[in-house]
């Protein structure tokens, strides 16, 4: 006999966390090229490795933002010194938000989940740090 396919209400869903870079002003365009690549290889290396880890690109006129999701809220790992490093290099002016947890909905509703701040709060701002260079 075959066990039955587990029902939504038994896939655990790993907690994540979004935190952003901010970079004023943007780098060069022509500098843009290693970090975008840095990006692609990190995220691809996530997926190979079963972690939850992306990052986005969102560029404007007066500033960059490096969108990252993880599954941890640790901004100290290999990553993240690999960014700042690349981005120092740039010698670009950055500042790091602290990460929030994204909750996931409740099972019955279709509601979306607002971010919560890791001590329980909900910032209608996120709030940014100073890099330890800048």
């Amino acid at each position: 006999m075959v066990s039955p396919r587990p029902t939504l209400q038994h896939v655990r869903v790993r907690q994540l966390w979004a935190y952003a870079y901010r970079v004023v002003p943007p780098p060069p365009a022509d500098g843009l090229g290693k970090i975008r690549t840095l990006l692609d290889s990190e995220n691809a290396f996530a997926y190979e490795h079963a972690r939850a880890w992306a990052a986005q690109l969102i560029l404007e006129q007066r500033s960059t933002q490096i969108l990252v999701v993880s599954d941890s809220p640790t901004q100290d790992g290999a990553v993240n010194h690999r960014l700042e490093t690349e981005l120092q290099r740039l010698d670009a002016h950055y500042r790091v938000t602290d990460p929030i947890a994204i909750r996931t909905p409740p099972q019955n509703t279709e509601a979306r989940a607002p971010l919560v701040h890791p001590d329980g709060l909900a910032p209608r701002v996120l709030p940014l740090r100073r890099c330890s260079s800048c």
